[in-house]
């Protein structure tokens, strides 16, 4: 008969548990202030109901993509500056270039909800009349192709289902 000792591997099984959520909790210590604090609007938003206000979070912190299961989208298209949507790649140009507003392309963002459970936003670059309050404006004209994202509604808030960005225009 062949004896087999457990405790070893009892060890390690208790060394895993004791360890993991101590992993957790390094991962967590490990995010940004701001990703902390978008975290929990996404949160707020989901608990609530409230898409747009989803929105903002999700497309400005990769931790928020990770945790609502966009992992993998690493660019998403538009993220929100002072109130307003730009393209994500103007985004990155303002911070390369010191703040700089002018590389900043400003999109008109329109919300819809094609059928139950399921958001859909458009988005198109463009110029903008300033208009009162805050945002961008009115859009006076498209600069560019734009695109849209498609959520839909999973257990206690939206995941993304579709990215889409639009071609520049056949002629």
């Amino acid at each position: 008969m062949m004896k087999i000792d457990v405790r070893p591997g009892f060890a390690m099984t208790v060394a895993l548990c004791v360890l993991a959520p101590a992993g957790a909790a390094a991962a967590d210590e490990a995010l940004s202030e701001s990703d902390r604090f978008l975290l929990g609007e996404a949160e707020s938003a989901c608990r609530n109901g409230d898409f747009p206000a989803f929105l903002w979070p999700f497309a400005n912190s990769q931790a928020v993509r990770a945790r609502y299961g966009a992992s993998a989208t690493k660019d998403f298209p538009i993220v929100m500056i002072d109130y307003s949507y730009v393209t994500s790649a103007s985004e990155r140009l303002f911070e390369a270039k010191g703040g700089d507003p002018r590389q900043l392309v400003y999109v008109q963002v329109d919300f819809s909800a094609p059928s139950s459970g399921v958001e859909r936003v458009d988005w198109m670059p463009g110029r903008f009349e300033p208009g009162e309050g805050d945002g961008p404006g009115t859009l006076i004209e498209t600069t560019g192709p734009g695109g849209h994202v498609t959520f839909r509604r999973t257990g206690d808030c939206w995941q993304l289902t579709e990215d889409i960005r639009n071609p520049g225009r056949v002629r």
